[in-house]
């Protein structure tokens, strides 16, 4: 199970789900013999079903201590900038000084995603000033004749549904974006400390594939193989940093 997260999780214009992330896994299934399909959904959803049914993998998921015991941790994919609370540049009121400030304005995210866990745990209370969308990355015709990626939360954000959204800025910064007009408002983290993506198994997964899995990977860390697949095209080392996280080590860590 995965969620579409760009530019390491992606919808083609064939419309086929692939990315620098699908083909690491992929090679993990291929490494451990495994022919399974990989399907992609909205993340809450692949989140509640990696917990509830058995042999579910799922990815990119970062490691926390609520989530620590609820999934077999098999190891590293790659790092992101942590998510931020995104609003309209054009709405200065949401520039307050702490996050505790922010709390008097409406914050939209997905379901059980890292940083709605994060708001949670800093005093924000569901249906009052947090509230859950779907995630979707589709398109969304700007005013210059661009497009925008996610749709919805773009569109909540101009229609004034909600006042920040939460993700991670590198999405709404990605290429094929026009987004002059957001900015990144609180970042949910340190920022020395990147957000490490894992893949990880369902607890009631049989022993003999997670052990089939945690091999393959291994298998994959050690010879560079993940590391190549992560970094290669990249002639500008734009994803040097993300791939890093699988260049000597793997595992999950709570950096």
């Amino acid at each position: 199970m995965s969620e579409t997260l760009p530019p390491f999780q992606v919808i083609d214009d064939d419309g086929q789900f692939g990315g620098r992330a699908v083909e690491m896994v992929q090679a993990i299934l291929d490494e451990a013999d495994f022919d399974s399909p990989i399907d992609v959904m909205p993340w809450a959803r692949a989140y509640k079903t990696a917990q509830r049914e058995k042999n579910v993998a799922i990815f990119a998921i970062a490691f926390s201590e609520k989530r620590k015991d609820l999934f077999h941790w098999i190891g590293t994919l790659y790092a992101l900038e942590r998510s931020s609370l995104i609003g309209l540049k054009s709405r200065p009121e949401l520039a307050k000084a702490t996050l505790d400030e922010a709390k008097q304005f409406r914050v939209c995210s997905e379901l059980e995603t890292y940083s709605y866990q994060y708001l949670v745990n800093k005093g924000f209370q569901p249906n009052k000033n947090l509230f859950t969308l779907r995630g979707t990355l589709s398109a969304l015709q700007t005013d210059t004749g661009g497009i925008a990626r996610p749709a919805k939360h773009l569109s909540l954000l101009q229609n004034r549904k909600c006042d920040y959204v939460t993700g991670l800025w590198s999405v709404y910064a990605y290429s094929e974006n026009n987004n002059d007009n957001l900015k990144a408002y609180f970042y949910l983290g340190d920022p020395k400390k990147p957000l490490i993506l894992n893949l990880a198994m369902s607890l009631s997964s049989d022993q003999d594939v997670i052990d089939r899995l945690s091999a393959a990977y291994t298998t994959l860390l050690e010879n560079g193989t993940l590391h190549e697949i992560c970094s290669r095209d990249d002639p500008e080392n734009i994803f040097e940093l993300s791939c890093s996280a699988v260049k000597a080590r793997g595992g999950a860590e709570d950096l």
